[in-house]
């Protein structure tokens, strides 16, 4: 008897072990499941990234203008981290400027194509004065991107119609663009950035300059604006 209570001391141990090791084995297998999962997705978004580029490319308006800027500018747009707050991060190294897209974010060009034109569409217009016409101009060129790749301003405040998807950010980028008539969002859009209208900012050949680039812009989406249901 003594000895079997013994062998039964000594074997609690190793049974102990035993299932160490297998729940250590457990964690681990979870470990490459989940690094498994997360390069899948990855890789999902990186080829979403790919069709997006591709889809605004194909159109000669809006969308094909901020790639030839993508293009000319040698501006490259990746797939960001997983500790990035922002939809959409830019970086400027060695004079190479990159925009990084939130893993989070839905993987689809409807939504992915606006948070990319509303960064770029600043650059675009960098040079004109801090004016409404130019925030409405930025915020135009994201909801013509998201038109040509789509989107239905009627079904706002979806963004992506196949999966039913609200995204803020996208809402955001382009604001009140997407919602009202032009005259109504340029006051929208120039009161939440706290910017005053050029008729408002004195006559200058500057201001002058970028009335009429304000005009020819508005001209090239009317036709857009018209078939949206967009005033």
């Amino acid at each position: 008897m003594k000895h079997a209570i013994l062998a039964l001391i000594l074997a609690v141990p190793a049974a102990a072990q035993n299932r160490a090791a297998e729940v250590d084995f457990e964690n681990q297998l979870q470990e490459m499941e989940s690094a498994q999962a997360k390069a899948v997705e990855r890789a999902k978004a990186i080829a979403a990234i790919e069709r997006t580029l591709v889809a605004m490319n194909d159109g000669p308006e809006a969308g094909g203008r901020v790639v030839a800027y993508l293009d000319d500018n040698g501006i490259e747009v990746k797939l960001g981290s997983d500790v990035q707050t922002d939809p959409v991060s830019v970086t400027v190294r060695a004079g190479k400027t990159t925009l990084w897209l939130n893993p989070a974010l839905p993987a689809y060009p409807r939504v992915y194509g606006p948070l990319i034109a509303k960064e770029v569409a600043a650059k675009m217009y960098a040079d004109m004065p801090a004016c409404a016409e130019r925030a409405y101009m930025v915020r135009g060129t994201a909801g013509r991107v998201w038109l040509e790749l789509g989107g239905e301003p009627a079904k706002l405040p979806v963004i992506e119609g196949l999966k039913n998807l609200a995204v803020p950010a996208v809402s955001e980028a382009m604001g009140a663009w997407a919602t009202d008539a032009a005259q109504m969002a340029l006051y929208k859009i120039g009161q939440a950035e706290n910017l005053a209208e050029l008729y408002e900012m004195g006559e200058s050949p500057a201001h002058e300059s970028a009335n009429k680039r304000f005009v020819i812009f508005l001209l090239d989406e009317r036709d857009a604006r018209n078939a949206s249901g967009l005033r």
